[in-house]
């Protein structure tokens, strides 16, 4: 299955910002994010959407419900932090169904399915688990969680790779690297990678099968 659609929005809301920041976002703020949203999810189906009649309806749908999910979840994030994880939940299976829809348009796209995918597991192995440890475990919207990134990363990228060795290479790198600069032990170290692996043993499956 063709996850272009669903990738633009995850890239927009995920990748390279603090998604709790987000929440927080007024005036030109909130514009910005969302311009850069539609920018987003155009960077992965643009040959798509601007093919067909279909294509730019639904990028202009998807487009729409993003940015009105954009303003509920800065409307309800102080009344609270739950009612914005199902806004935020509501819009990745919006642009799941979006993606559905529109399969035979993304079959020719010239980005593969399998290159989309391959991407898709790089978001979800990095800041996918940042999310989770932002709003439900330890639930520290201010978590940075660079190091934790960076290890899965590697982890994804090797062992997508068959490269095991280089997968443990990565793990002790990085415990080392908490050693000696964070140095106050914390349970995230061990939940890290092993998280990393999980997905990325997931997604090699899913990607090989």
């Amino acid at each position: 299955m063709a996850f272009h659609f669903l990738l633009g929005h995850i890239v927009a809301d995920h990748a390279f910002t603090n998604n709790a920041k987000i929440r927080k976002y007024s005036g030109s703020k909130l514009v910005g994010h969302i311009l850069w949203s539609i920018l987003a999810i155009l960077a992965f189906t643009f040959d798509v959407v601007f093919s067909s009649t279909k294509g730019m309806i639904l990028f202009l749908v998807l487009a729409f419900v993003h940015a009105v999910l954009d303003i509920l979840r800065v409307k309800y994030y102080p009344v609270s932090r739950r009612i914005v994880d199902v806004i935020e939940a509501a819009g990745i299976g919006f642009a799941f169904l979006i993606n559905g829809i529109s399969l035979k348009l993304l079959a020719n796209s010239y980005l593969s399915a399998e290159f989309v995918f391959y991407l898709l597991g790089m978001s979800t192995v990095s800041v996918g688990v940042t999310y989770f440890f932002r709003n439900f475990y330890p639930g520290n919207e201010n978590l940075a969680d660079v190091d934790g990134i960076s290890e899965r990363l590697a982890i994804y990228i090797f062992l997508l790779a068959s490269k095991p060795f280089y997968v443990f290479i990565s793990i002790v790198v990085a415990l080392i690297y908490r050693l000696l600069f964070v140095k106050k032990v914390d349970h995230t170290w061990w939940i890290s990678p092993m998280s990393g692996i999980i997905i990325s043993i997931i997604w090699r499956m899913a990607l090989y099968r």
